[in-house]
């Protein structure tokens, strides 16, 4: 705790000195990021993060909780067993590998379909998503397999069938694990960095056209932390950005613990 806090500390003090030096609304609102010409404005990394967020739960959450209730509940018990073996491998796979595969599948679907470079937000956040479906999948089975059996089999005995025991009895009674599930694939989009880097294009633009180039909070770290020096106003912005970050993840955390005393 106590080398969290001094990162944490070291984040906001560099963060208020950008803050005293550009001022907080051309930090925080500003939709332009050119260091060398003075402008800190990290509203493209904050929506470029958000957006991809978004994409990969729209994405992510629907495929991997089909997933884990087929494995759970649906299939043979050496079937499920290959299943569960088989999101254990897809998880393992480095983020490197997923950024390539985003590179030469969904940045040409993307770019057929919706036009533009195909390099874009609309890329990455389809990357990602794809990339955490067995993060989601395993932990979701392993909560839908935690539900006692007397609960599903009161429901059967009270006239309900398979469907309607899993919607109103299996899922209702998993619902704090699936959450922790679709929690901790969301907090492993926000803090990926490479995939997201080969396929959104690099572009510090907040733009609607979210097929098109964008950056988000982790690719603007990645790719100006070398280039800008740590005590200069540009390296400042870095900080900044890694405090954002830092933030998102600390929130999602609490959840996370709150929903661990919960359940």
């Amino acid at each position: 705790m106590l080398w969290m806090a001094g990162l944490t500390g070291w984040l906001v003090a560099d963060t208020l000195r950008l803050v005293a030096r550009a001022g907080a609304a051309p930090v925080l609102l500003g939709f332009h990021f050119d260091p060398a010409h003075g402008r800190f404005g990290l509203l493209p990394f904050v929506w470029g993060s958000v957006v991809v967020g978004v994409l990969a739960l729209v994405v992510s959450v629907p495929l991997g909780l089909s997933w884990a209730v087929v494995a759970a509940k649906r299939l043979p018990r050496r079937a499920s067993s290959a299943m569960t073996t088989a999101m254990a491998a897809l998880v393992a796979i480095p983020s490197v590998v997923w950024g390539w595969w985003g590179l030469e599948t969904v940045v040409p679907a993307v770019r057929g379909a919706l036009g533009g470079p195909g390099f874009g937000l609309v890329a990455a956040g389809v990357t990602v998503a794809i990339m955490v479906v067995p993060t989601v999948a395993a932990l979701a089975a392993a909560s839908l397999r935690a539900v006692p059996a007397a609960l599903e089999d009161a429901s059967r005995a009270l006239g309900a069938d398979e469907d309607t025991t899993l919607m109103a009895v299996t899922l209702a009674a998993a619902r704090p694990g699936i959450t922790r599930a679709v929690l901790m694939g969301e907090a492993r989009v926000l803090a990926e960095t490479m995939a997201v880097a080969m396929v959104v294009g690099g572009q510090p633009v907040a733009r609607l056209q979210i097929a098109w180039p964008g950056a988000t909070l982790t690719t603007g770290i990645l790719t100006h932390l070398a280039a800008l020096p740590p005590k200069s106003p540009g390296g400042q912005a870095v900080a900044a950005m890694a405090l954002l970050l830092l933030a998102a993840t600390t929130w999602l955390g609490r959840h996370l613990r709150r929903l661990g005393a919960l359940s």
